[in-house]
């Protein structure tokens, strides 16, 4: 099961951040050094599919997508055990992707 508290590093288009995320009863919660996520995910068969709202707490800071501001992103990824790797791309613009691998590091 998915559910616990995550560390998660993610490579964009223009550079690489690592974040924390808590999955907890099909609900997301975490952040980087100048985003929050929240959301719901879904796991179905070792897949895990995702809708985060992105948002930024640290006015005119970029993201790996390299963005600013608010945004949607939707990730799918293969879980193996406590990893869980996959990519995700803004929501109405799936050209533009990120990769991310997580790692469970503890139960909740």
């Amino acid at each position: 099961m998915i559910d616990g508290f995550w560390t998660i590093k993610l490579q964009g288009p223009q550079f690489s951040e690592g974040g924390v995320a808590v999955f907890m009863n099909g609900k997301i919660f975490g952040g980087d050094s100048g985003y929050t996520y929240t959301g719901t995910y879904e796991e179905n068969n070792n897949q895990i599919k995702a809708r985060v709202l992105v948002q930024n707490f640290i006015p005119g800071r970029p993201n790996v997508m390299g963005r600013q501001g608010n945004f949607e992103l939707d990730f799918t990824g293969s879980v193996n055990g406590n990893v869980v790797n996959g990519s995700g791309s803004i929501v109405g613009q799936q050209a533009l992707k990120m990769n991310a691998s997580m790692t469970k590091k503890s139960t909740l």
